[in-house]
């Protein structure tokens, strides 16, 4: 069960419909065991007759879980869409009997009337459940509406995020990224490195001049590297 299902005193709306046609269905019982064959019961008597089936006349109700959902069960309710060896557990009590008891005087009090109910009944010879059709409209004629279900589209061709100019590349420690810099700054701080001037590094060359330097530091550094693994 849900968590409306079996919490609080009001019916949910799912079972409203069927609420409504007990209710019918307990109250024309109830007047025709009480109307005499040769007079109008009188005002008194169908308002004591109400309110007594609205507080005391609705027991046995509850749920049951039919074709995997759950609807409103009891004695007055027939399922003609149970197939052979197909079983319901009900889970009823006290606060469905409060529940219909509800919509009971709801009925009667508000959505109909008293009076109107009773005159219903003289002329019909019981209370249909049409009633909830016609006056409280707690039932609807025809298929229900589907739910509309809204499904997010997914954008055919997602925009590409661009990663930041210094964002790290896979396999790139914080530490590199942090001394990214251009070849001029490389320079410098290579010439700091070998403790030699910036200007031996940093002064204007001639292509060859600049690929005989760039050679020259890459076997300096390939050297300092074979040195530091032997140590």
């Amino acid at each position: 069960m849900t968590e409306e299902d079996q919490y609080g005193y009001n019916m949910p709306d799912q079972y409203r419909c069927d609420s409504c046609k007990v209710v019918v269905h307990h109250l024309s019982e109830a007047l025709k065991r009480q109307q005499p064959k040769n007079r109008r019961l009188k005002e008194w008597e169908y308002q004591e007759l109400f309110e007594e089936t609205c507080k005391s006349g609705l027991s046995g109700y509850g749920i049951a879980l039919v074709d995997g959902q759950n609807v409103l069960s009891g004695p007055s309710i027939k399922r003609d869409n149970l197939k052979p060896g197909m079983g319901a557990i009900q889970m009823g009590g006290e606060t469905w009997e409060k529940r219909l008891g509800e919509e009971c005087r709801k009925l009667v009090s508000e959505k109909i009337g008293e009076e109107e109910l009773y005159e219903h009944f003289r002329s019909q010879g019981e209370l249909s459940a049409d009633l909830c059709i016609r006056q409280p409209r707690d039932c609807h004629v025809g298929p229900k509406a589907p739910r509309k279900v809204e499904k997010v589209k997914a954008p055919i061709n997602p925009p590409k995020v661009k990663a930041p100019v210094n964002s790290p590349k896979r396999g790139q420690s914080d530490s590199e990224v942090a001394a990214a810099m251009d070849i001029s700054s490389f320079m410098s701080k290579l010439a700091k490195k070998r403790g030699v001037g910036k200007s031996l590094y940093t002064h204007k060359r001639s292509f060859v001049e600049w690929e005989q330097l760039i050679a020259q530091v890459a076997e300096q550094s390939s050297q300092h590297a074979e040195q530091v693994v032997d140590v």
